[in-house]
């Protein structure tokens, strides 16, 4: 079993202050823009060849009339929902993937070129949905993504262009025979004796339902286990504390090769720091962290950062706060090509904003309580579950939260997760995945990078399939099935 690796990353490619820069691009950020080193090599020239037409006959079937019913649905179409379902439909279910947006990928979609992290293992295969994620970007060639950077919380991961992952996703689904649904929002559930019945989406024509046998809930907020009734939890165990919600961007005419030389050169942190502080003073908007990525596109560099410094806390669940994130994130913005500029931080000089996230990225709502709440001490000690059903790489990442005392590198980097962290208490025929998932503040922030998140619901998507296959119910299925389906799949258990 795999307990440890060296290269410590999981999710946010996050600087916890601009006192230490922690991040280490390494070989990847000197070669820039470079376009031909990450391993597509012919697929590129392919790629160019191939024509990708679909008519509108081709792709309703897999858009399903209000009322259909499946074996499987899977709320959510972040990592954690693109995992399930495509793992479900792989197992032979009749599955159904719900979204509430114009698109699938989730924070991977909108936090722009924001690594994907973990998608490999110690640099190579990770088996299931993550392989075939991979294939299908390696397809549309060295447009669609360039091999992510190592840092402390970064690695094994993907710089991916946003729409090539989207449309990735689609052709993904379709090959698979997986349904899909967007702009349809989880707005309530039907639930009987404690027993998950249908889904409801609001849509412009008024409420749908939608029936299963299976549910997963992957989205985000838990938004289908809170409507049925399960018991969550918000924010941190004490205060209530969330972690920060970024609207990310990305800029353009940048010379990147001078950016990233000083991003991970040994001055950036302190004059990142007096900058800053000189613009706050001048009345702009300022974050408490940034970090920059590079991106497909030459010239192009996008940013990640901590949200607007001092707002307090936000909570994505309620509509006042959301819009709070997305008003403050959008001057965040513009105002850092003016300090940019300005103030002249090297690479940055004559930048130009190309385009901010289609929404804002959320970190932190509810989580579920599960049979088994995974902590802190879980992901320090590396405890073991008979039951494992998936195993989480890199880091805690809090995303700059000042927490009792530094736990970045504290985590047992590979610890297990139990199947009994994908069943909520009180609520029968669902599982739950994803950031929304069975743990305490710090247990979420303990490897919350997308590739884990992908393997915590490809799991979960293998339990629904089996569970509606064998007509039982996921809490009563022996979690070896799911085991031994994941290993002949190329999974690391």
């Amino acid at each position: 079993m795999i307990h440890t690796t060296d290269n410590h990353g999981a999710g946010e490619s996050a600087v916890k202050d601009m006192m230490t820069v922690h991040h280490r691009s390494g070989e990847s950020a000197v070669k820039s823009m470079t376009t031909d080193n990450h391993g597509c090599g012919e697929n590129f020239v392919q790629a160019q060849k191939k024509a990708s037409f679909i008519s509108r006959t081709e792709a309703e079937q897999w858009i399903p009339e209000d009322g259909t019913r499946f074996d499987v649905i899977v709320a959510g179409g972040g990592p954690a929902g693109i995992g399930a379902a495509l793992a479900s439909a792989h197992k032979g279910a009749k599955t159904l993937l719900l979204e509430a947006k114009g698109f699938f990928g989730g924070v991977a979609a909108t936090s722009l070129w924001m690594p994907m992290n973990r998608m490999r293992l110690n640099g190579g295969s990770r088996g299931g949905v993550h392989d075939r994620i991979i294939k299908k970007l390696e397809q549309y060639g060295a447009d669609a993504y360039l091999e992510g950077k190592t840092s402390w919380v970064d690695g094994d991961g993907l710089h991916i262009h946003p729409e090539y992952l989207r449309g990735a996703i689609f052709e993904l689904l379709e090959e698979s025979g997986c349904h899909y649904r967007l702009y349809s929002p989880i707005v309530g559930a039907k639930t009987e004796n404690g027993v998950l019945k249908a889904a409801v989406v609001q849509t412009k024509s008024g409420l749908a339902e939608f029936e299963a046998n299976v549910f997963v809930d992957c989205t985000g907020d838990g938004d289908l286990s809170f409507y049925a009734g399960a018991e969550t939890r918000t924010g941190r165990e004490g205060d209530g504390s969330l972690m920060p919600i970024t609207l990310g961007f990305a800029l353009a005419n940048v010379d990147t090769v001078r950016l990233f030389e000083f991003y991970n050169g040994p001055d950036c942190g302190p004059v990142l720091r007096r900058i800053l502080e000189e613009a706050a003073a001048e009345g702009f908007s300022c974050a408490d962290w940034y970090s920059f990525d590079r991106t497909t596109i030459p010239g192009v560099a996008s940013v990640n950062h901590g949200g607007l410094k001092g707002i307090g806390i936000l909570d994505a669940t309620k509509a006042r706060d959301h819009t709070i994130a997305e008003r403050t994130g959008i001057t965040l913005a513009l105002d850092f090509v003016k300090i940019a500029r300005t103030k002249g931080i090297p690479g940055l000089e004559q930048c130009h904003l190309m385009r901010v996230g289609g929404n804002v990225g959320v970190r932190e709502t509810r989580r579920v309580i599960g049979k088994y709440v995974l902590t802190i001490e879980d992901a320090i000690h590396g405890t073991e579950f008979p039951d494992v059903i998936a195993r989480r790489y890199g880091a805690v990442d809090v995303a700059g939260l000042q927490e009792d005392k530094d736990y970045k590198q504290l985590m047992k980097s590979g610890y297990a997760y139990p199947y009994r962290g994908l069943l909520p208490v009180g609520v029968e025929r669902l599982l739950v995945a994803g950031r929304c998932g069975s743990y305490t503040h710090l247990g979420m922030a303990a490897g919350k990078s997308m590739g884990n998140m992908i393997a915590l619901g490809q799991a979960a998507g293998i339990a629904a399939a089996f569970s509606s296959q064998l007509g039982v119910t996921p809490g009563v299925l022996d979690p070896k099935v799911v085991q031994d389906f994941l290993v002949q799949w190329g999974v690391t258990l």
